[in-house]
């Protein structure tokens, strides 16, 4: 029988075009997507943009397109189409596209929700994705129309759970894409009109189609990477074993959920490779399979990893006896990216002791890192450095560690928080600023499940000129936007009530209704009888001193005593081969160390002063035409002695290396 099937990739923008009216045959089920299903979705799309360093000028550039799964549709040759499945997918998508449309006030997203009617051919406007006759109206009327999102809130009339959902989802939508750095924002349209693809599999006839839909849920909907990684690593066990393994494989499966199983294996590459991962996931397994067998890899890898990766998602319920672990992990829950996981789900499978202890320290370099902005790459390098110090037995949080926060980054941490921090700090920072300080003024553990958290100012930006604000605080500029000036809220913010005096916008604005606020930091605000600079500064004064406390801001750390027993090596060209130790006075480079014969163009003026002084004062000889250090030498910075040993420019913390092959970084902090 012939049924016309039709299956081909097929990028959004042509999917939201033209060629297609989207209707929802009455067997479907309603919309009922989370906020954990629209949270995953864009988390990968975030996820892909930085892993490819996506930008309004390179997105064309891009080659490798992102894969949304598939959808099966009952189409003849018009636009329109039935979707038998795939409606959850397409329904996000819109939501997200109209949130962003909204948000970066940007019309021509329009063009992917609206089909324009044509004058000249007697068309009507009409709306590409036309949901359940109970939901269609809500949809356009909060959704679809230009500018309609937001004029949702929490407070606005529902009559079904699809509309509950779809109100949920565009409100959490809002929070984070305000938790996002602006250029991730700005690109992500394009992204997803131009490099964001579905198959979309098609046929005349609705039987076929269901015969397709029934079959890709017999099989698990959407074909995922763990799904590949499955044939190969069953594929290879005995015949005989296959079946416990397959049992084992998807016990994990159900236990986590499709799209976190999918997700544990990127973090489980993390911790084998203890590097940043390329583009294709697949490949770097098949590498990966060559030195480790299929049933090694379920019951020594997949298996505790996934056990370790649930307590850290579902960490409320398996940490519900201790409120310490559940705070902290709460606030890395909180973190705008994942990459801290691997180093937590690799700690918890392999140490026993000082679990609370350690993710302290994991938060603090999260949650610093977040805030200073350090990029994919930067934290990649980090945490596999964490990752290898682990693996090598050495104590994770030991003086010296990869693990705590360098000094130089305590100290533009501090300057960060003495200065503008309103404008100064991505809106996710801030707000995981003021979370953070929150919860050191909590007894016990915050619990936040608010859609909405929202940063406000005590003094407004911009008071009326008439105002009490100015004749107490002159310059404005000065204070506004300093940390002693913010709470936190949860609700949309009012540009009415920003402006109110103090006294008023504390009892109406920073209060519910029962005269109670859900945030100790907002609390202590309204406790105020008056806000001056005074009150502002010396509130600014124990907010900064709170968190030097938590995040150590004030301690330096110190080598590792063990390092000073540890012998580091480097070599290269030009017969360069050299012994070295720290030392408290500097890096000692040992005596009978051989010193390249020659320099290279990148050789610099001090280095080249620092060479010729050790040689014209006996320290380097010519022997048998090498050049030897004849007595120990201390220099006065690690990079220093690797560029004399070497020849050439030099970073010491990476060219000096253990015997175990970790770098001299990992023993120190400057």
């Amino acid at each position: 029988m012939n049924s016309n099937l039709v299956a081909e990739e097929t990028a959004l923008n042509k999917i939201f075009s033209d060629d297609y009216i989207f209707t929802m045959p009455t067997v479907q089920r309603p919309y009922s997507w989370s906020t954990d299903e629209v949270g995953e979705l864009l988390d990968d799309l975030v996820d892909f943009i930085n892993h490819y360093e996506i930008t309004e000028k390179s997105f064309q550039k891009i080659s490798e397109p992102y894969f949304l799964g598939s959808i099966v549709l009952v189409k003849g040759e018009g636009p329109e189409a039935q979707v038998l499945d795939g409606q959850q997918r397409l329904t996000t998508l819109t939501i997200l596209l109209a949130v962003l449309r909204d948000y970066l006030s940007d019309e021509e997203i329009q063009s992917m929700i609206l089909q324009k009617g044509k004058k000249l051919f007697g068309t009507k406007d009409t709306h590409r994705l036309q949901l359940r006759p109970k939901d269609n109206d809500f949809f356009k009327e909060y959704i679809q129309e230009k500018g309609s999102t937001t004029k949702l809130s929490a407070d606005t009339s529902v009559s079904t759970d699809s509309q509950n959902h779809i109100a949920e989802n565009t409100l959490y939508l809002y929070e984070r894409l305000n938790e996002l750095d602006e250029e991730v924002v700005q690109i992500l349209p394009s992204v997803i009109a131009n490099l964001c693809y579905l198959v979309v599999v098609s046929t005349g006839s609705f039987d076929s189609a269901f015969r397709i839909f029934t079959v890709l849920n017999d099989r698990g909907l959407d074909l995922m990477t763990s799904d590949i990684l499955k044939a190969k690593v069953v594929g290879e066990i005995p015949d005989e074993k296959q079946e416990k393994y397959t049992a084992k494989w998807e016990e994990v499966e159900v236990t986590l959920g499709r799209s976190r199983f999918n997700k544990l294996f990127d973090h489980i590459r993390m911790i084998i490779q203890k590097r940043k991962g390329s583009a294709n996931i697949k490949d770097e397994y098949e590498e990966i399979f060559q030195e480790i067998s299929g049933a090694r890899f379920i019951d020594d890898i997949l298996i505790p990893y996934s056990e370790a990766y649930m307590k850290i998602v579902d960490f409320r319920s398996h940490f519900n006896g201790d409120p310490e672990i559940v705070k902290v992990l709460s606030l890395l829950d909180r973190i705008d990216n994942s990459d801290w996981i691997p180093i937590a789900i690799y700690y918890m499978n392999h140490y026993n002791t000082n679990l609370k202890e350690f993710l302290k320290e994991l938060e603090v370099l999260a949650g610093t890192s977040m805030v200073l902005r350090k990029n994919f790459n930067w934290r990649m390098s980090r945490y596999a450095q964490i990752l290898r110090t682990m693996s090598s037995d050495k104590e994770a949080f030991v003086p010296g560690s990869s693990l705590l926060v360098k000094k130089d980054d305590k100290k533009k941490l501090l300057d960060l928080l003495q200065g503008d921090v309103y404008t100064e700090l991505k809106d996710s920072a801030r707000r995981y600023v003021l979370l953070r300080l929150d919860s050191l003024l909590t007894e016990g553990q915050p619990y936040y499940d608010h859609k909405v958290i929202t940063v406000e100012h005590i003094l407004p930006q911009t008071p009326k000129e008439d105002s009490h604000w100015i004749e107490k605080f002159g310059e404005i500029e000065e204070y506004v936007h300093k940390l002693g000036n913010l709470v936190l809220l949860t609700r949309r913010k009012n540009a009415q009530a920003r402006n109110y005096e103090f006294d008023k916008k504390k009892k109406s604005y920073f209060q519910s209704k029962n005269g109670v606020t859900s945030f100790a930091i907002t609390s202590q605000v309204i406790q105020e009888d008056d806000w001056t600079p005074d009150t502002l500064l010396k509130r600014q004064g124990k907010l900064i001193s709170l968190l030097q406390n938590a995040w150590k801001l004030d301690e330096d750390n110190l080598v590792d005593p063990e390092a000073e027993k540890v012998e580091f090596y480097t070599s290269g060209p030009r017969g360069a081969s050299a012994i070295g130790t720290i030392t408290k006075n500097g890096f000692l480079v040992k005596r009978g160390s051989r010193i390249a014969n020659g320099v290279s163009n990148s050789f610099g003026d001090h280095q080249h002063r620092k060479r010729e002084a050790l040689i014209n004062n006996g320290f380097i000889i010519v022997k048998e035409d090498e050049l030897i250090l004849e007595k120990d030498y201390i220099f006065d910075s690690p990079s220093l002695a690797a560029s004399v040993v070497l020849g050439r420019r030099a970073n010491g913390n990476t060219e000096w290396k253990s015997a175990e092959g970790l770098g001299l970084e990992n023993y120190l902090t400057d």
